[in-house]
């Protein structure tokens, strides 16, 4: 599928090109098809569509970059053969070798250690890669499974205010 594809032991976490995000944008039903499973239950708001087009994708193309830090990375279920979620990074490390990821899991595959199983498998990946040395993620403070995800990770709260909470992890 991806030279750069996670695989941990339910999950398959692929990077998309930029045609591969445009397709995942536009036309989610027929990409999930040519890719032989059932799309995501969560097709993005015009909001998030328009982020997509206007933000991550100038910057995928942009050959100074490097798209992985710039592009939605599916997470696909081995068993369901479904796209249930998807993690992304908020651009390249900065100049601490900080990152930023976001992610989300489609209703109905909540509750099931899914995204804990993609962020440990995106940072055993960003270890071997060696160029980032801190994740960082930030996350509503009454979004509880979120903070137990990071919480199964080993990220720390580095900040919080009343509604939300920064938390970090440092990569050996």
């Amino acid at each position: 599928m991806h030279d750069n594809m996670i695989e941990t032991k339910r999950l398959y976490i692929k990077p998309l090109t930029a045609e591969e995000l445009r397709k995942h944008v536009e036309e989610p039903e027929a990409f999930a098809r040519e890719l032989g499973l059932a799309p995501s239950q969560s097709l993005m708001e015009e909001e998030a569509k328009e982020a997509v087009l206007n933000d991550l994708l100038p910057n995928i193309i942009n050959p100074s970059n490097n798209p992985l830090f710039y592009t939605m990375w599916l997470v696909i279920g081995k068993a369901e053969k479904a796209i249930i979620g998807g993690i992304c990074f908020h651009g390249a490390p900065d100049e601490q070798g900080e990152v930023e990821i976001g992610y989300g899991t489609d209703e109905g595959y909540r509750n099931r250690g899914y995204m804990a199983e993609t962020i440990a498998g995106m940072m055993e990946w960003l270890r071997e890669k060696k160029t980032v040395r801190k994740v960082r993620a930030e996350t509503a403070v009454d979004n509880i499974p979120s903070l137990k995800v990071l919480g199964k990770n080993g990220f720390r709260v580095v900040r919080q205010n009343e509604n939300t909470v920064i938390l970090l992890v440092e990569l050996e």
